[in-house]
Formats: C-alpha cells, structure tokens, sequence
C-alpha cells in the first residue's frame, strides 16, 4: 500500500493550520505597537506645548506716586491681573518668583525684599499692591504703609519700575511712574506783579543787536554698575557694543566679563528685550538711558549696568 499522498496531505494540512494561528498575533502586536507609539506623540504634544507655555509669567501692573510722609515719596505697584508670583527669595521652590528694579536717577537698584515688611505673606497674587521706598542702604517693598520706618527721599527726578520674572529671567512688566519730586508744595509764596506802573521812563533801545547765547550740551552721566546677592570674585564687569544699523536702529551687543547666560535690557524710551546680541529702533532722536542686567543660571548674583546713548 502507498501511503505518501496521505503523509504530504497532512504536512500541508498542518501548515496552514500554522499560517492561520500565525497571521492574527502578528496583527495584534501590530495594533499595540501603534497603539503606544500613537500615545506617546500625543504625550509629548500635549507636555510639550505646556511646557512651552508656561516658560514665563504673564502680569499686568498699575503703578502711581504716593506719599507716605510730608516730603517722603514712594512707589505704589498694583498686579492687576495675571499669574500668582512670589515675592523673590521667600519661596525655595517657586514655579514664578518677582523681581522689582528701580530705575531712578542715573542708576538702577534692585528692590530687596524683607519678610518682616511682608505682613500677608510671601505672595503677590492679583488685586494686590505693594509699596517700595527708599533707605540709607537701599530700596525696599512692603505690602503694608505702616511697616515702614526710617525712609528716605528719592534722588529727584524720572523714574521707573521693572518687573521681572526671576525664574526664568524675563522682563514681563515696565513702567514709567513719571517724576519724583515734581508734586510738592512750594514752601514760599509767589511773588506779585506790582499794582502801579514804573514811574521812570523806559531805556532807549541799544544801538547794537545782542549776540545769540550759546547752549551747551546737558553733560552726559558717566556709566554707572551696581552688583547684589554677589559671593567674593563672583561679580560681573558689566560693558555691552553699539553699532549703528539703520536710521535710529542700534544693535547691541553684550560684552560682560565673565560671560553671563541671562541678560535683560531696557532701551530708555520703554522697549525692552533679552539676549547676548538686540537690535532696537527708535522712533525719535534723542539721549536714552539703556540699562543691562546680567547674571548666571542657578546663581543669585546679579549685576546691572547704566549708561546713556545719543541717537540721532
């Protein structure tokens, strides 16, 4: 009996039994490969993007002159609406810390914040105010008037406030709170134009014309640098290059030593911008007063420099 059609019926019998079992795990790996392949580029678009988002905070600000005793001025900062901050150094492990700079006179100074002149905590959430005032060793921020003691004077004259996102090192509020010391009272009273005519006859006219007076230049400050929170040797010699690009368009150039890796500028006519090279156009001719604030990642020390332009 021949009995080898019947061996080869059952191999071939077997074998697709096999590719038959085979076929729906293949598919089924499949599906789950891309199954988990699909999740993770939906996770990464989705952490990505926030991540992105939340890299700097958003405050909107009000800021006005007050008096806080006769003679005595100091500057009243509102968050209006915008991300919760901390106020810098009171938290160890703020998502978003806030810096305030004073931009008074020739110079800027960082405002120097005080936990026993913080009376409701270590917050500045929105519809808050807070108050920064001058001592003898510098400027300070208080969320309540009565905390204050021993103030000072500003030196006369423009001023502004900075606000910057001290995490991350981004400039996310300016603004120009006009002039110190231009609302006072005047301590003498004017004096009156005289009720009679002069008895005497007017002068004869001079037989030769006067000469034009010559106006001389209003001298320009020299640059000045001021350095906080810096360890021995760990300061910065603040400096940065202009070069003239365009018609009132300057680029500027950061040339700090040892470098840094954060820079914040403001250009004087209340633009601003971040980075180791900013281009910056003006729309009028005129001195502006550019301010360069520099420091390191992970470290507290921080360093500003103040020197004026002529742009024409």
């Amino acid at each position: 009996m021949n009995i080898r059609p019947t061996i080869r019926s059952q191999k071939t019998h077997s074998k697709r039994v096999i590719d038959h079992a085979v076929t729906p795990t293949v598919s089924i790996i499949l599906i789950l490969f891309l199954v988990v392949a699909l999740a993770g580029i939906i996770y990464a678009l989705i952490f990505g993007l926030a991540s992105s988002v939340e890299k700097t905070a958003y405050v909107a600000t009000d800021v006005n002159i007050v008096n806080i005793t006769p003679g005595i001025q100091a500057i009243e900062v509102m968050h209006r609406n915008g991300d919760v901050m901390y106020y810098e150094n009171q938290s160890p492990d703020a998502q978003y810390e806030v810096r305030f700079i004073i931009d008074s006179g020739d110079s800027s100074s960082v405002v120097q914040t005080d936990p026993s002149l913080l009376s409701t905590g270590s917050i500045w959430s929105p519809g808050k105010k807070v108050i920064i005032f001058k001592r003898i060793d510098g400027y300070y921020l208080t969320d309540d008037i009565s905390l204050i003691a021993n103030p000072e004077a500003f030196p006369p004259g423009p001023v502004g406030i900075r606000v910057i996102d001290n995490t991350h090192d981004q400039l996310i509020a300016y603004k120009g709170t006009g002039n110190i010391g231009g609302t006072l009272t005047p301590t003498t009273e004017p004096i009156t134009e005289p009720t009679t005519p002069p008895t005497t006859e007017p002068t004869t006219e001079p037989t030769t014309v006067p000469t034009t007076p010559t106006i001389s230049p209003t001298p320009t400050p020299p640059p000045s640098q001021s350095c906080i929170n810096c360890p021995l040797g760990e300061s910065f010699s603040v400096a940065f290059t202009t070069e003239i690009i365009g018609p009132r368009t300057i680029r500027f150039k950061d040339a700090s030593s040892p470098q840094p890796n954060i820079r914040a500028w403001t250009f004087g006519d209340g633009g601003s911008d971040t980075g180791e090279i900013v281009v910056h156009t003006y729309s009028t001719s005129g001195p502006y007063k550019i301010t360069l604030t520099v420091k390191k990642n992970n470290s507290p020390c921080t360093c500003t420099l103040t020197q004026w332009i002529t742009v024409s």
